[in-house]
C-alpha cells in the first residue's frame, strides 16, 4: 500500500501537469494570434484564410480548432491581447514611482516598446477592429482611451497652464506619431525606432498649438448634385459605404440603391466593385496631388514648401475623411495593376515630404520615420466623424514633429 505521502506526491505531479498542459495551450493561443494579428494587418481580416493562419503558425488546419473556433475567434483574442497589453502601459506607467515627468516618460517609453514590439497589432486596431463584436471593439477603444486619459493627466501635471482639452489633444497627437510605426517599413533596428518614436512624441508633448477656432470644421465629404451624372454618384454613394463597413460587406447593388441607380445599371459604368474602388483611389490621388503640387510649385525655398506642403495636406485630409480613411485602408482590395500604380503614387507623396524635410533640416536622423509620424497625427486628428482637433492645430503639430520649429 503507498504511504499518503506517495499519494500526495502523484496528486501534486498531476497538478502540475494540468497546468503546463493549460500554460502550454494559453501561450500557444498567444501565438497564433500574434501570428494572425501580423498577416491581418498585411493583407486584411477578409484576405487570410483560417490554413494560412495555422500555416504560418506551424499547425495543421484542422488542429487550429482546437484553439479557436473560427477566425472571428483569433481576431477577437487578438484584440483582446492588443487591450490588455494597452492597460499594462497605462496602470505600470501611472504606477511609476517618482516625478510626474517621470511617470509621463514612462509612459511614452512604454508604448513606443509595445509599437515596435507589436507592430502588426497597431494596425489590427486602426483598420480591422471594425470586424470585432461591439463588446470586444468597446474594450479595446476603452484601454486606448485610459491610455490617452493617463498620459493627459501626467501632462496636465507637468505643463499646468495646459487647458485640459490641450492636454488631451496632445496626448492623442503623441500616441498617434508613435503608432505610425506600423504604417510603413524602414529598416531601423528596435532601439533606434524607439528612439525616433520617443523623439517624436516628446516634441508633440511640448507643443504649443494654437486655439482651436470657433468655427467647426466642415463636413467631410462633398454632396453631389442631384444633376451629377450617374458615374459621380456611384463613386459618391461608395465612399461612405466602404469606410463603414469595409470593402468586402458593401455590395454593388447597396452601393446602387444608396446613388439612387438601378442595380443592373450599375454595372454599365464599373466592372466590378474592385474596379469601382480604383476610381475612388484615383480620385484621392488626383485631388491630393494637384493640392499638394499647387503648393510646392508657388513656393520660393524648402521651407516655404514644406509648410505649404503640410497646409495642403491638412485641407484635403479635413476636407475628405472618408475618402482619406478608404485610401489608407483599402488598397489589397485593389486590382493587381492599380494598386502597384497607386502605392507608387503614396510612395512618391512621401518621398517629397522627406526629401523637403531633409532641405529644411539637414540634420534630421531618420527623417522618413518623422515624416510618417507627422502624416499620422494629421489623419488620426482629421478623420473622425468628429475629428479631435482644428486643421491649423493639425499642421502646427505637424510641421513641429518634423523639428521644423
Amino acid at each position: 500500500m503507498a504511504s499518503p505521502g506517495t499519494r500526495s506526491g502523484r496528486s501534486g505531479s498531476t497538478r502540475t501537469g494540468a497546468g503546463s498542459s493549460r500554460l502550454r495551450t494559453d501561450d500557444r493561443r498567444a501565438q497564433i494570434s500574434a501570428i494572425a494579428a501580423e498577416l491581418f494587418s498585411e493583407r486584411g481580416y477578409h484576405g487570410v484564410g483560417l490554413g494560412e493562419i495555422a500555416s504560418a503558425a506551424g499547425i495543421t488546419g484542422p488542429a487550429i480548432y482546437r484553439h479557436f473556433p473560427n477566425k472571428q475567434g483569433i481576431l477577437a483574442h487578438a484584440a483582446r491581447e492588443f487591450a490588455a497589453a494597452l492597460s499594462s502601459c497605462a496602470q505600470e506607467a501611472d504606477a511609476e514611482p517618482g516625478s510626474d515627468e517621470a511617470k509621463l516618460d514612462s509612459a511614452v517609453r512604454a508604448v513606443a516598446a509595445l509599437v515596435v514590439r507589436r507592430r502588426g497589432s497597431i494596425r489590427l486596431y486602426q483598420w480591422e477592429a471594425r470586424h470585432l463584436d461591439d463588446e470586444d471593439r468597446a474594450q479595446l477603444t476603452s484601454s486606448l482611451r485610459t491610455l490617452i486619459a493617463v498620459v493627459a493627466h501626467r501632462l496636465g501635471a507637468v505643463r499646468p497652464e495646459l487647458p485640459e482639452a490641450t492636454a488631451g489633444l496632445l496626448a492623442s497627437a503623441a500616441l498617434s506619431g508613435i503608432a505610425s510605426w506600423s504604417t510603413h517599413r524602414v529598416a531601423l533596428s528596435d532601439r533606434a525606432a524607439e528612439e525616433t518614436l520617443r523623439s517624436a512624441a516628446s516634441v508633440v508633448l511640448a507643443a504649443d498649438p494654437p486655439a482651436a477656432p470657433g468655427t467647426p470644421v466642415a463636413p467631410g465629404g462633398a454632396g453631389v448634385s442631384a444633376l451629377a451624372a450617374r458615374r459621380e454618384k456611384l463613386l459618391a454613394a461608395s465612399v461612405p459605404l466602404f469606410r463603414k463597413q469595409g470593402f468586402h460587406a458593401v455590395s454593388m447593388e447597396e452601393i446602387g440603391t444608396a446613388a439612387g441607380i438601378n442595380a443592373s445599371s450599375v454595372y454599365r459604368h464599373f466592372n466590378g466593385k474592385a474596379d469601382l474602388l480604383a476610381a475612388v483611389y484615383y480620385r484621392a490621388a488626383d485631388r491630393l496631388a494637384v493640392a499638394t503640387g499647387r503648393a510646392v510649385d508657388d513656393a520660393g525655398d524648402a521651407a516655404t514648401a514644406l509648410r505649404g506642403l503640410v497646409g495642403a495636406y491638412v485641407d484635403f485630409a479635413f476636407g475628405n475623411r472618408d475618402l482619406l480613411a478608404i485610401y489608407l485602408s483599402e488598397y489589397r482590395n485593389l486590382p493587381t495593376d492599380d494598386r502597384h500604380a497607386l502605392r507608387r503614387a503614396q510612395r512618391d507623396h512621401v518621398r517629397q515630404w522627406v526629401t523637403l524635410t531633409g532641405q529644411v533640416r539637414p540634420d534630421a536622423r531618420h527623417p522618413q520615420v518623422t515624416v510618417q509620424a507627422a502624416l499620422n497625427v494629421i489623419n488620426d486628428l482629421a478623420m473622425p466623424s468628429t475629428p479631435l482637433a482644428a486643421p491649423e492645430q493639425a499642421a502646427h503639430l505637424a510641421l513641429d514633429v518634423l523639428h521644423f520649429a
